[in-house]
This record gives C-alpha cells, sequence and structure tokens, in this order.
C-alpha cells in the first residue's frame, strides 16, 4: 500500500465529520483493509486455497470497485490493501455529509466482502479534502509507486502467512532480505513475472454517465500519467 509516511504528507488535508466543504475541492476517502483480519481470513482458507489466495485478493478488488455503483463515487483506485476513492462534489455540500458519505462506503464496502468471502473484514476510512485534482494525482502516484515497489515482499509475506495456515513454520523476521523473499516463493513455484498486472499496480474505474449507469474500468492500468489524467 502506499506507506503511511507518504500519506502523512497529505495529513493537512484530512478532514473529519464536521469540516464545512470548500468550492472547487475534491473529496477524497482513503480506505485501508485491517492487515489482521486479512491474515485470519488467509489462514482460515489456507489449507483449500492455492498459493496467495488470489480469490480472496479479488474479492478486496471488487468490494472497492463496487463503490464506483453506489451513487457517491466519481472515480475509485484499487489494489488489494487499499482504495483511493473521490467522490462526486455535487454528495457533499454541507456540513456533516463527509462524515455520512464516510460511513456509507464503509458499510458498504465491508458487507460487499462479507457476501462474498462469506467472514468480516474490517476497513478503515479517512477522509481528505484536496484543493485540485492535481494533488488528488499525486496521492494516486503515491498509492501505484508503493504498491509496484514493495510487491516481492508484500507477496512473499502472504504466502508467508498461507504457509501458517498450513501448520509450517513461518515469522516475519524470515522476509527480511529480497534474497530471502525471493527464495520463500522460488520454492512454492510462484514465479513473480506471471504475477497479474492488478497484483502489481491495481484497478481503477471511473463513473461515465451518471444517468446512465455508464463506468469505464481499467483492470490493467495505464501508465500512472495517463491514469492521473482520467481524474480531470
Amino acid at each position: 500500500m502506499a506507506t503511511q509516511s507518504s500519506w502523512s504528507a497529505f495529513s493537512a488535508f484530512q478532514v473529519f465529520g464536521d469540516h464545512v466543504p470548500m468550492d472547487g475541492f475534491s473529496l477524497v476517502l482513503r480506505l485501508v483493509v485491517d492487515a489482521r483480519s486479512t491474515d485470519r481470513v488467509l489462514e482460515s482458507r489456507a489449507k483449500t486455497q492455492p498459493n496467495l489466495d488470489p480469490a480472496l485478493a479479488q474479492a478486496v478488488l471488487r468490494s472497492s470497485l463496487g463503490l464506483i455503483t453506489t451513487g457517491m463515487v466519481a472515480f475509485v483506485y484499487a489494489n488489494t490493501q487499499e482504495s483511493l476513492v473521490v467522490i462526486r462534489r455535487e454528495v457533499v455540500q454541507d456540513v456533516g455529509q463527509s462524515l455520512e458519505v464516510h460511513d456509507r462506503l464503509v458499510s458498504a464496502w465491508a458487507s460487499r466482502m462479507a457476501l462474498i468471502v462469506g467472514e468480516p473484514v474490517p476497513v478503515v476510512g479517512q477522509v481528505y479534502e484536496f484543493p485540485d485534482i492535481g494533488v488528488v494525482g499525486k496521492a494516486l502516484q503515491g498509492c501505484v509507486d508503493s504498491l509496484e515497489e514493495g510487491t516481492p515482499l508484500r507477496t512473499a509475506r502472504r504466502l508467508g502467512v498461507q504457509l501458517r495456515g498450513r501448520g509450517q513454520a513461518f515469522h516475519e523476521s524470515m522476509l527480511e532480505s529480497i534474497e530471502e523473499q525471493t527464495s520463500l516463493l522460488e520454492s512454492h513455484s510462484v514465479d513473480m513475472d506471471k504475477l497479474p498486472s492488478w497484483w502489481w499496480r491495481g484497478v481503477a474505474a471511473k463513473l461515465g454517465n451518471a444517468a446512465a449507469g455508464e463506468v469505464e474500468l481499467w483492470s490493467e492500468l495505464p501508465a500512472t500519467g495517463e491514469l492521473i489524467q482520467q481524474l480531470y
């Protein structure tokens, strides 16, 4: 996911339920999947699911992309750990409405995830109000870049959690170097080069004609600069 330090750079833009919406600003909801709950589900499914449990990962993506159908969302970027959700400007105009939207989207995500997976997986939301789309683009860039850079460790750790669920020994200290991460993956026939694009970079969706329910979906993301242009 985008590192907490990268999001800390945007801390001045974080808002809470009693904030007054600013004309021309973009409201963004960051959703972070609860890591401990994900580990728990990974372990419980480990004996019946293939390495990396792609079905669980895709359930997270589907839960995030599904928010585009709520009528409150203009754009969603999603990966297996977090989402960046751009709220439609006309949805939040009065004091308190940002908290209402936050609660409804968090609930919608959790409900969809529980329906798909059959187990509860909490998600935590943070609301930001950015002065222009350019700043939203920087946050989006951070999400994609951090996901790509952390893929070896993220992938090896996910496999390790599954191995623990299968009764095998695993500890975080076993993944301190890229060599250790690669060794674990290769020893269990996980080829990083064959992982799908969405595993490396995530997916995205954009609302088209809202009245017609049109949605544009990117299962393979374009270059980040091109993706950011879709925000305008």
